[in-house]
């Protein structure tokens, strides 16, 4: 028996150099060709685990390329296939896999489930599994991935504040708003295929309602729209709730301060209505945050159904299929609370007391104040309602009142404070993400 520990083989190796039989070569020979087996099977291996693990992450690759784009689009089969197909050839090419790989791809998509499935297969060479009769000249590497989509549409209202104090800012809110149609809906989704629709909302000590503020006001603004009079002020109820209605049950107008290019835009998924209406947004007037909560409501709500365009209606909040979502915004405290009755009114450049008109009733800023009130009121109705408030504070004071505002009206785990221009461009940044994080697990 040949003794192959390390003290053997040395012996051996004395053997030979002295045996001058030439009996023991042939052995040798046999020796080196398993040895040669071996260590190149050991690489036949080697080169199978390192195809399969490039497969592995080349299908992982297209299957959540195109899982993220049938969470924010639709697509037809055709598109899915190319998209699938583009995404893996990329990544096969880089990796240096054949063409075998691109030939043998192939995909299934199970919308019940909202899981895509991809797969293909590749023949490794085995020249030396061949040669030592284990195995054939090839080994087939079969792989796949399965990755989970959303099966869910998106309905956010993007609520922001345009007051005066955010004059030197709103280069910086136009930027970070943009950021958020970017990642929700990309420029290369087509309005009606995405899956996402935004409202925007522009609030200062009103919102620019055009062309809808005559209807809801009752005549009383064609542009300004304030306060909701009357028991339906905290509820998302129809502004034409009862039919015998009185003055009180209509909304305000009491303000020209809201700025005059800074309109509410209703739900939709068009690109070329969102950016524009963002790139114009101009800060104005004073910090009506309860307005601003309740119109962003309003976009979001199915009792609205009948005042924006069908292609605006929300959806109703039973709908299992659609998640709702209020991104809300504030650089200031809220210091503007109207009602009908007596109070100071703004006349040109003087405020003067009148009565039988809608005016002022609270001008101050502290947290208790009418308006502060009434917007945390608000907040809480829309986050029973299944809406997740997402709350951001620009400024230094984490304690201020907008801020405290801001920190109340958020649901769980959703407050963000930005103290620069880059915070808040990556805070709507994050919500952006973090919304497309929570539809694409779902």
């Amino acid at each position: 028996m040949i003794d192959f520990t390390q003290r053997g083989i040395r012996a051996f190796a004395r053997r030979f150099c002295r045996d001058s039989s030439g009996s023991i070569l042939p052995i040798f020979g046999v020796l080196v060709v398993l040895l040669v087996v071996i260590a190149g099977t050991a690489v036949d291996f080697t080169q199978v685990i390192s195809n399969r693990e490039k497969m592995a992450h080349a299908l992982d690759a297209a299957a959540l390329s195109v899982a993220t784009q049938l969470s924010s689009s639709v697509m037809t089969d055709s598109e899915i296939e190319a998209a699938i197909e583009a995404a893996f050839t990329a990544n096969v090419e880089n990796m240096g896999l054949s063409a075998e790989a691109i030939e043998k791809l192939d995909y299934s998509i199970n919308a019940e489930l909202g899981t895509v499935d991809v797969w293909s297969s590749i023949a490794v060479p085995t020249p030396f599994m061949k040669l030592g009769g284990l195995g054939s000249e090839k080994m087939s590497v079969d792989v796949g991935a399965q990755v989970n989509y959303s099966k869910f549409d998106v309905e956010l209202a993007l609520i922001v504040d345009v007051t005066g104090s955010m004059g030197g800012d709103m280069n910086t809110l136009r930027t970070a708003s943009e950021g958020i149609v970017d990642i929700l809906i990309p420029a290369e989704v087509g309005a009606s295929d995405s899956k996402v629709r935004i409202s925007l909302v522009p609030y200062s000590e009103g919102v620019n309602l055009q062309p809808y503020a005559t209807t809801v006001t009752d005549g009383a603004s064609s542009r300004c729209v304030t306060e909701r009079m009357g028991p339906q002020k905290f509820t998302d109820a129809r502004y034409d709730w009862d039919p015998e209605r009185g003055e009180d049950t209509f909304f305000g107008g009491g303000s020209t301060g809201c700025s005059s290019s800074s309109r509410l835009i209703p739900l939709t998924s068009d690109r070329d209505v969102l950016i524009p209406a963002i790139r114009a947004l101009q800060a104005s007037g004073g910090t009506a945050g309860q307005t601003g909560a309740a119109w962003g409501w309003y976009t979001l709500s199915p009792n609205w159904v009948n005042l924006w365009p069908s292609d605006s209606d929300p959806e109703p909040y039973n709908n299992a299929d659609v998640l709702k979502f209020a991104v809300m915004m504030t650089d200031g405290d809220n210091n503007r609370a109207y009602d009908y009755g007596c109070g100071w009114v703004r006349v040109g450049w003087t405020w003067q007391w009148l009565c039988d008109q809608w005016v002022i009733t609270d001008g101050n800023s502290g947290y208790n104040n009418q308006s502060s009130q009434r917007h945390r009121q608000i907040c809480e109705n829309m986050k029973n309602e299944g809406i997740r408030v997402f709350g951001v504070y620009f400024g230094s004071n984490n304690s201020s009142t907008g801020a405290r505002n801001m920190q109340a009206c958020s649901s769980p785990n959703s407050y963000y404070r930005a103290t620069s221009s880059q915070d808040l461009i990556d805070a709507f940044g994050n919500i952006a993400r973090t919304i497309q994080a929570i539809y694409l697990a779902r």
